[in-house]
């Protein structure tokens, strides 16, 4: 009777403290799935929801089904407990032998590297001829993770970026690669301004920045999503601003 009485006092303790308590023991026939292991690995190394969907070529919603399913499986009411638990009982939750396999930080900066310079040969191969906004929606175009390599070095990006923010660095970030582009073209798009192709009341500098912010967007949701529809979404879009910069002096 006495033991009975206990346990129902645990239990009750235990609903009273909710999420603000202690995380409860992983519940039998929980184990979590690769994907689910996966995803608390990169949330581990400072992931938001936005950028492991960008690793993994899936979309936010899905990651935040896995983790609501952690939860579940856990016992635990948030990413905050999750992320405790993980820490503090790795082997528990089967994340020590997937910890082992993961790419080095230099390896991977490597990596990020060298698709850079993929990225500006293909950015550079647009420019053919007089400058013209065609070439601006091309060189933006050549940027998107549109095909295979593109979709790899873009989630290359996004985890080098997931793991430097835990680190308090932004080692790695698309947006700087898009700034060096920036600091590089102003000249170029001077000269789209002086042949009467692109507003002369936008400033270079900003109206780049803008063309930045709006193609790492751009290229993080197509990470996450790359069917043809959502291709056509991000490139219609696109498109639009572009037009909005033309004087109507040409393509």
């Amino acid at each position: 009777m006495l033991a009975l009485a206990a346990e129902t006092l645990a239990v009750f303790l235990n609903r009273c403290m909710g999420h603000n308590g202690p995380a409860m023991a992983v519940k039998p026939n929980s184990a979590l799935t690769k994907r689910e292991k996966e995803v608390i690995l990169e949330l581990l190394k400072g992931g938001r929801i936005a950028t492991i969907a960008g690793h993994f070529g899936i979309s936010p919603r899905t990651v935040s089904n896995h983790l609501k399913s952690s939860f579940g499986k856990l016992g635990v009411h948030s990413q905050a407990e999750l992320i405790k638990l993980a820490r503090a009982e790795p082997d528990r939750l089967g994340l020590e032998e997937q910890t082992q396999t993961r790419i080095s930080i230099q390896d991977l900066e490597k990596r990020c590297e060298q698709a850079r310079a993929r990225l500006v040969a293909r950015v550079e191969a647009t420019r053919v001829g007089p400058p013209t906004l065609s070439q601006l929606r091309a060189a933006v175009r050549e940027a998107l993770p549109l095909d295979p390599e593109r979709r790899r070095d873009w989630r290359n990006w996004l985890e080098l970026r997931a793991r430097s923010d835990a680190d308090g660095e932004l080692v790695g970030d698309p947006q700087q690669g898009i700034e060096n582009w920036r600091d590089l073209n102003i000249g170029w798009v001077s000269r789209l301004q002086e042949a009467g192709l692109v507003r002369d009341d936008l400033d270079p500098s900003e109206l780049l920045a803008a063309i930045g912010a709006l193609t790492v967007g751009a290229g993080t949701r197509l990470v996450g999503n790359g069917s043809k529809a959502s291709a056509e979404k991000e490139l219609r879009m696109i498109d639009a601003f572009v037009d909005s910069l033309d004087t109507g002096g040409g393509a």
